[in-house]
């Protein structure tokens, strides 16, 4: 088989794949909000009040669902933190535990996030959220700008957010 036969065929499977990922991205995030973000208010694990609100007056915000439990989780979250230190980002920690064990969790995996402990699920279920991880960009004029769902880089985290600003 030529070079060229082979890079054709790579480059049809490197576009079938991408179309068949965003199709399940899509459809995992269909029912989270489109437009204006549903208010987010509430206590971190610490205590500290979060308030969506306030925050994207400064810039657009990352809002970061994930679990302890989540196999995913444990690749896409050292990149969330990473980006918490140059970026505004929320996270939510669905059904892990009390927030001491969040935290503890957190402690154990260098992950430096501040984290809404959602333990019945209550917050993710009011954005729709269907899987972990999702991620949802809030823009500076409050509207969700984007929502990805499942595995994602820290490059395509910064564009998401970048192209919020």
């Amino acid at each position: 088989m030529s070079a060229k036969r082979v890079l054709g065929s790579l480059a049809k499977f490197i576009v079938l794949a991408a179309l068949v990922v965003s199709a399940v991205s899509w459809y995992h995030s269909r029912h989270m909000p489109k437009g204006q973000a549903p208010e987010l208010l509430a206590p971190d694990i610490n205590g500290r009040i979060i308030s969506l609100q306030k925050m994207v007056e400064k810039g657009p915000v990352l809002i970061y669902f994930w679990a302890t439990w989540c196999g995913y989780c444990r690749v896409v979250s050292p990149a969330v933190s990473e980006l918490s230190t140059e970026h505004q980002v929320i996270t939510v920690a669905l059904q892990s535990g009390t927030p001491e064990e969040v935290a503890s969790y957190q402690q154990k995996n260098n992950l430096n996030l501040r984290t809404i402990n959602d333990p019945a699920g209550a917050l993710s279920a009011s954005w729709g959220l269907q899987v972990t991880p999702t991620i949802a960009i809030v823009d500076t004029e409050g509207n969700v700008s984007t929502v990805t769902s499942g595995m994602t880089s820290r490059l395509g985290l910064k564009t998401r957010l970048w192209l919020a600003n």
